[in-house]
């Protein structure tokens, strides 16, 4: 028996590959209903066809992008023309979907179900108040960034969060997704019609009070109160990730991307791996660094930089990448993968050599 703790992209992804290979699975989802509530932006970069068909992606894709526009402190802009396309999901309908899938490959799954702790072979679970004790043999931890899991079996170790909260709003927007570094975070508009957007910000320190600052800065006064918030973790590369028979995958394994906040991609990748690992009895934390342990390093040391950036920093920074030559690498190459690129924008633009005294 295989026991997974969360019903997010990453732990339903993993059921169905568990599932499809006739292994006995079992999902546990703490909310009564898959996929809510949202906490996600629901952009992704055109690497998730890799796992899905076209006509899969009809049932939970809302809109694509082929512009991004990066905005800094002092309004200069720039404009990416992505040469792949970014995909807009309704991140309800996409956990659903995937949860779906899971299900008809064989995979039980359980609503209202709170982990609260492991005994022995036994793992402990709340429902309407009532203690439930079951019998499994691997358990993994797809239960979010304060999860419980990793905390029950000694691997939640020393995190680091960001708080990120969003809005959706109506907005007329020329299809272009929007990003704004800044020293506080990052701050983004992503469209999901002609006429309605998310608008977010991610930060440490004080996130409701620099979301209201942006959504009034991006609406105007009419900006309305209601939003959703969530907890994003920072990647630490040194956070255990196996121990005995649990794993950990997604956001409870800190599996983000530093510089954007992304994780669906990333937990898609380490569930295939975490799949592969347990079906081919394999190491578990070998195959998923293998896959994306070096991105998400580079990642963190971009954000560690970042953090580290004035204002003024982030204006230069967007004036380099303004320039032609620049602004070409990023057009092609996918934010998932930032040793694709990093890199090559190092070693053909010298104004970059200032930076340099954030990475040390």
């Amino acid at each position: 028996m295989i026991t997974i703790i969360g019903a997010g992209p990453a732990g339903n992804y993993l059921a169905y590959l568990l599932a499809s290979k006739g292994l006995d699975t079992e999902v546990y989802e703490e909310h009564k209903e898959i996929g809510k509530p949202v906490q996600c932006t629901g952009i992704v970069s055109a690497y998730i066809k890799n796992f899905f068909e076209e006509n899969e992606l009809k049932k939970f894709v809302i809109n694509k992008i082929t512009k991004a526009r990066i905005v800094s402190p002092d309004g200069n802009a720039i404009e990416i023309d992505m040469k792949k396309e970014n995909l807009i999901i309704d991140r309800a309908g996409f956990d659903s979907y995937l949860a779906e899938k899971a299900q008809k490959a064989g995979a039980q799954y359980h609503l209202g179900c709170r982990f609260t702790g492991v005994k022995g072979e036994h793992i402990l679970l709340k429902k309407n108040n009532r203690t439930i004790k079951k019998k499994t043999g691997l358990l993994v931890g797809a239960d979010g960034p304060l999860s419980e899991v990793a905390k029950s079996t000694g691997m939640f170790g020393k995190r680091d969060f960001f708080i990120g909260v969003q809005a959706e709003a109506k907005l007329e927007n020329q299809n272009i997704v929007e990003f704004y570094p800044m020293k506080t975070g990052i701050g983004w508009v992503v469209p999901t019609g002609k006429n309605t957007a998310r608008i977010g910000i991610a930060a440490r320190k004080q996130p409701g009070r620099a979301f209201s600052r942006f959504l009034e800065k991006r609406l105007g006064k009419q900006a309305g109160k209601k939003y959703t918030a969530g907890i994003i973790p920072v990647y630490n590369p040194k956070i255990k990730t196996q121990s005995r028979r649990a794993f950990l995958l997604g956001d409870a394994a800190t599996m983000v991307k530093a510089t954007t906040l992304g994780g669906i991609i990333q937990g898609l990748l380490a569930a295939e791996a975490l799949a592969e690992a347990i079906t081919e009895k394999r190491d578990y934390e070998k195959l998923w660094k293998k896959r994306i342990g070096k991105e998400l390093w580079i990642s963190l040391k971009i954000r560690k930089a970042l953090d580290r950036f004035s204002e003024k920093d982030y204006n230069d920074l967007i004036m380099i990448f303004s320039k032609e030559k620049n602004r070409k690498i990023l057009e092609r190459e996918e934010r998932d993968f930032p040793s694709r690129f990093i890199f090559r924008l190092a070693m053909q633009e010298p104004m970059l050599i200032k930076f340099i005294r954030f990475l040390i």
